[in-house]
């Protein structure tokens, strides 16, 4: 029988994550990611605005919801 030395339980070492990418080129391409989807929610909204149809039905949702506001208001 041989005799097994007991192996101590470590703590995990802290290990600080570090970004090397520069924050600016984040912020920039997010600026730009956000004018990109802010100019295809204007487009979408004026094919929206255009269709007479789909503004028909539109204008009868917003008046639902301006009378249930009006309860709750």
């Amino acid at each position: 029988m041989t005799n097994k030395p007991k192996v101590k339980a470590q703590k995990p070492v802290p290990v600080k994550i570090v970004n090397d990418a520069p924050r600016k080129s984040y912020a920039d391409e997010d600026k730009k990611w956000r004018a990109q989807d802010d100019i295809r929610a204007l487009q979408r909204a004026e094919e929206i605005k255009r269709d007479k149809s789909r503004m028909s039905e539109v204008k009868k949702y917003a008046k639902e919801q301006v009378q249930d506001l009006k309860k709750i208001c």
